[in-house]
């Protein structure tokens, strides 16, 4: 028995100071950031016009067009336009009188930093192709420009809507035939 409780003894005082050996190491250490924003309004976003009418996520189909419509880079064709809708009758949290501004991700890597436009995403398919967002008036925006931003009319009704649109833009050269497919992460600021 007295072997034991040495024994015994020995092997806690091994266990403590591996425990403890082990409690004393320690790698790098570091900061983590976090940055928020706390708004008094909401609204709901939903795709309008000429979109699938999606919440949040939507899709913007384009009119087919044929490729020959574009000779050269620069040359744009298919303007489809749409609309993303803020709120909606009764919508409470969506305040009367704000104003929604819809801002892109510059940084994104779906859009061509040298045109501002959306890279064609998909392989084997049109090349020299890339979908160009405008304001209501077909004035394009360089989404490549952090401070590129749409904004809505005020909000009334606990609604609004903010008018836009999307066209195929030629880049390097005359477009070849093929599907077209981008997307582009957006948020929303009220004011």
């Amino acid at each position: 028995m007295k072997n034991f409780k040495i024994a015994s003894a020995i092997a806690l005082a091994m266990g403590i100071a591996v425990v403890g050996t082990a409690s004393a190491a320690s790698s790098a250490g570091g900061t983590i950031n976090f940055k928020g924003a706390l708004t008094d309004t909401t609204c709901t976003i939903q795709g309008g016009e000429n979109t699938d009418e999606g919440t949040g996520n939507f899709t913007v189909q384009l009119t087919p067009t044929p490729a020959s419509d574009m000779t050269a880079a620069g040359d744009v064709a298919g303007h489809t336009p749409f609309s993303v809708k803020f709120g909606a009758p009764g919508e409470t949290t969506c305040q009367n009188g704000k104003v929604a501004s819809l801002m892109f991700d510059s940084l994104d890597s779906h859009i061509d930093a040298s045109t501002g436009a959306l890279k064609n995403v998909l392989t084997g398919e049109a090349t020299n192709a890339e979908i160009q967002l405008t304001m209501d008036d077909k004035t394009a925006i360089n989404l490549s420009d952090a401070s590129a931003v749409v904004m809505s009319p005020a909000i009334a009704n606990n609604q609004a809507i903010i008018r836009m649109g999307a066209q195929y833009l030629a880049v390097n050269a005359a477009p070849t035939a093929g599907l077209v497919s981008s997307a582009v992460v957006y948020k929303v600021t009220y004011n």
